[in-house]
């Protein structure tokens, strides 16, 4: 399955990767609710694709959430991308 990253704040596309099997903890998608989810993540299963929506490192800077509180959530949990 491919999994597409895209910047949910400015489009811009982030990374796209293939795995064999979606692994929630190591992809990080078991600390989003149900919301969350429905939110930021949706499956193509006609593609065999998941659409993933995140935030570039760009849009990281600029919308000011790479503070220390961003710095420690990302630190303490695998990188989606």
């Amino acid at each position: 399955m491919k999994i597409h990253y895209t910047c949910e704040h400015c489009g811009e596309a982030i990374d796209v990767i293939e795995v064999d099997q979606i692994d929630e903890v190591r992809f990080g998608f078991d600390i989003l609710t149900t919301e969350e989810r429905n939110q930021l993540i949706t499956v193509d299963p006609l593609t065999n694709a998941m659409h993933v929506q995140s935030l570039c490192d760009a849009c990281i800077e600029s919308l000011g959430v790479a503070d220390e509180g961003f710095a420690s959530l990302v630190a303490s949990r695998p990188l989606i991308h």
